[in-house]
């Protein structure tokens, strides 16, 4: 059986690459089913102006892995950019942040626009 911390070391190095690999694909789902599958709990700490979740696991009594999610519309008056998605994974030991690493990425745009407007050409 591993130490504690080594087991810590494992664990932040797989939800660092799943991060990366859900920055690429441009898709979330990843990170949070791979946190619950190493036994996170999840936290809804949603805002009105952002979706969020928070996932913990303390591994041992001073070891503690911490991940946050966040989707957020940056746009605003006179403004559309696309809703950006952020990831941060730290790991504390003893109250202390000893790794940290974070990737974010912008959702994709999707076309919504079904009226006639979309039909009409200018050129």
């Amino acid at each position: 059986m591993l130490p504690p911390n080594e087991y810590a070391d494992q664990i932040f190095d797989v939800l660092r690459f799943s991060i990366d690999l859900a920055c690429t694909e441009q898709h979330w789902s990843t990170v949070s089913r791979d946190a619950l599958a190493f036994g996170f709990t999840q936290r809804d700490v949603s805002t009105a102006f952002a979706y969020a979740q928070r996932f913990d696991l303390f591994i041992a009594p001073a070891t503690f892995i911490s991940l946050n999610y966040r989707s957020f519309d940056p746009s605003g008056p006179f403004r559309t950019l696309p809703g950006v998605s952020k990831f941060e994974l730290t790991m504390s030991v003893e109250g202390e942040i000893v790794r940290a690493h974070q990737n974010d990425f912008d959702e994709p745009v999707v076309a919504t626009d079904t009226s006639i407007w979309g039909e009409l050409s200018f050129t």
